[in-house]
């Protein structure tokens, strides 16, 4: 089969541009403007504890920005020194129709280029109009300004809001009665709220997430009116960072360890070290001559000790391909998302990982075969009917 892999490229790599997170992962974002100040808390809850915080300065005549996100520095969230929030969340999909004809970039260029030149949501809109975003297909986006108005952008629509107060998590418009985060934050808003630090975290604080393979990495709060940034670690809203941004800026530009920044959290660096030995562990395969040895080896050890005792396990394959993917390794993803679907053959998002890799490999057909066990396992997976849809639409060109 023959596919240009540049129109494919955008739909493989929504998951991962959207810090590695598949649709079990749960982020919440709460926005509060009262008495004229407006704060924007966010949990970050996902698996990969090598959590980062940078800072970005403004070069002619560009606004400079705070970003927190992984160790890859895919921002997954930010201020910048005027007042702008953002932050993304991982949805359902939902194709967009109003893409074509638009201008083509990245979606972490574009995230950047809308903290370095807007102050309002009404400037972040207009800046949106003209880029394509299709690869948004699988997130929502909210950016918040200091007057407290708000832009969501949920596929096509770019909405422009100015409540008091709302509540974001991994759910659409239609979908927030599914989720208790959503439900909890409202009821505790609902009752009265203020704008103060102490309010928000107290609600950020009851709804982190606290499963076997999901976790509240850090915590944000972000006081759009005095530049300032408040940082938790690990749901640990007792020790906190505070940051001044425009303080911030005057230094160089600098990227730093968020769990290094919190050396007294046992049950982070906990966490961080087995997540660390594991992945370790996954990325060593095939790193000798010998492959099936490397394979043989890493299965046996998995095996015996890794798989009971880390639930999360299974997601850190994604991880590693995500990593191999970077490496333009793909012979060694294919082995490791092998090993997956060996260990878990009723994971679909293995078979639909293992036929990325075929595909950039340029291995169509196998592709092809492994997207329809995903899509065996998962009917309801649109985003992987896809893929199909445009292999085969590309194979009659």
């Amino acid at each position: 089969m023959k596919i240009k892999k540049k129109q494919f490229i955008i739909i493989l790599f929504l998951p991962m541009l959207i810090g590695l997170s598949d649709l079990s992962y749960a982020c919440s974002l709460i926005k509060i403007t009262k008495n004229g100040r407006t704060v924007v808390g966010n949990n970050e809850d996902q698996m990969n504890p090598n959590t980062r915080i940078w800072f970005e300065q403004g070069k002619n005549g560009k606004y400079g920005a705070m970003y927190v996100g992984f160790n890859n520095l895919y921002p997954q969230g930010g201020m910048n020194e005027v007042g702008l929030v953002f932050d993304g969340f991982t949805q359902s999909y939902k194709p967009l129709e109003n893409s074509e004809g638009k201008i083509k970039i990245s979606p972490s260029d574009l995230e950047k280029k809308i903290m370095q030149e807007c102050s309002t949501v009404e400037e972040v809109k207009v800046l949106i109009n003209k880029y394509n975003i299709d690869f948004w297909a699988g997130a929502t986006m909210r950016y918040i300004d200091k007057s407290g108005k708000y832009l969501l952008v949920d596929g096509d629509d770019l909405i422009i809001g100015n409540d008091n107060y709302f509540v974001q998590t991994n759910k659409r418009t239609n979908e927030t009665n599914q989720c208790w985060r959503y439900k909890k934050a409202n009821e505790i808003l609902n009752k009265g709220y203020t704008s103060d630090i102490q309010f928000t975290e107290n609600v950020m604080r009851q709804i982190v997430m606290d499963e076997r393979s999901v976790k509240t990495l850090y915590s944000t709060i972000y006081d759009l009116n005095n530049g300032k940034i408040y940082l938790y670690y690990f749901s640990d809203f007792e020790s906190t960072l505070v940051f001044d941004l425009k303080e911030e800026l005057k230094k160089e530009n600098r990227i730093l360890n968020i769990p290094e920044l919190f050396p007294n959290n046992n049950q982070g660096e906990k966490y961080l070290n087995e997540y660390n030995k594991i992945l370790g562990e996954i990325m060593s395969l095939g790193n000798n001559n010998d492959r099936s040895l490397s394979y043989n080896n890493l299965k046996k050890d998995i095996f015996n000790s890794f798989i009971d005792h880390y639930p999360f396990f299974y997601k850190i394959f994604h991880t590693a391909q995500y990593y191999l993917f970077e490496e333009i390794d793909y012979d060694r993803a294919i082995l490791l998302l092998k090993l997956n679907i060996e260990i878990y053959p009723e994971y679909f998002k293995a078979y639909d990982d293992l036929g990325d890799a075929y595909m950039e490999s340029k291995n169509y057909d196998l592709a092809i075969e492994n997207y329809n066990k995903s899509i065996k396992l998962n009917p309801e997976n649109i985003k992987t009917k896809r893929k199909i849809e445009i292999i085969l639409e590309e194979n009659k060109k």
